[in-house]
């Protein structure tokens, strides 16, 4: 009733209705849109570095940092496929057996520090170019990747890497012919 009233009063004004209703649509369409705010994000936290420095080290096939700063019982996907921390490292290790002068071409952490919406989640994020060169067809090979890494008490307890395998998969293959 009250609301009515107020239409009302303000009806008088050479608004009209129609058009009131069509502002206030809008405005609280703009309002029920409109994203929460559920954490911080940084780029230069020590887990964002610890990132950075982790990548640093893999270009050299050194692991000092990844054996370090995941838990002993994380978990681990590449592409959706499970695997443990051991594979991961013999993995990625491989990389340098097929391709040389391997770095991120461009490379951005960052990490999200989630409020009590998100239950107070840390989560970095590393968007990237991995190049290397074939060792064996001497070609460039540029590839996006995306990685996600769950912390708990200062340990990577959640990893996951988004890659095409393609260009890998074609390496692997034609070293055992």
């Amino acid at each position: 009733m009250r609301l009515i009233r107020i239409l009302l009063i303000i009806n008088h004004k050479p608004i009209k209705m129609k058009n009131l209703f069509i502002i206030l649509f809008i405005a609280s369409s703009f309002y029920s849109l409109a994203q929460e705010i559920t954490g911080t994000v940084r780029t230069s936290d020590k887990y964002s570095n610890a990132i950075k420095k982790m990548n640093s080290e893999y270009f050299k096939n050194d692991f000092t940092t990844f054996k370090k700063i995941f838990s002993d019982d994380a978990t681990f996907s590449v592409n959706g496929e499970e695997f443990s921390k051991s594979q991961i490292i013999e993995g990625f290790s491989m990389h340098h057996k097929f391709y040389s002068n391997i770095k991120m071409q461009y490379s951005f952490v960052e990490t999200t520090f989630y409020d009590e919406n998100n239950n107070n989640q840390v989560w970095s994020h590393n968007w990237g170019l991995w190049d290397g060169v074939s060792k064996r067809t001497k070609k460039n090979v540029p590839n996006p990747v995306n990685v996600s890494f769950k912390w708990v008490d200062g340990k990577i307890v959640n990893a996951s890497w988004i890659y095409d395998p393609t260009q890998l998969n074609e390496e692997i293959m034609a070293s055992k012919k």
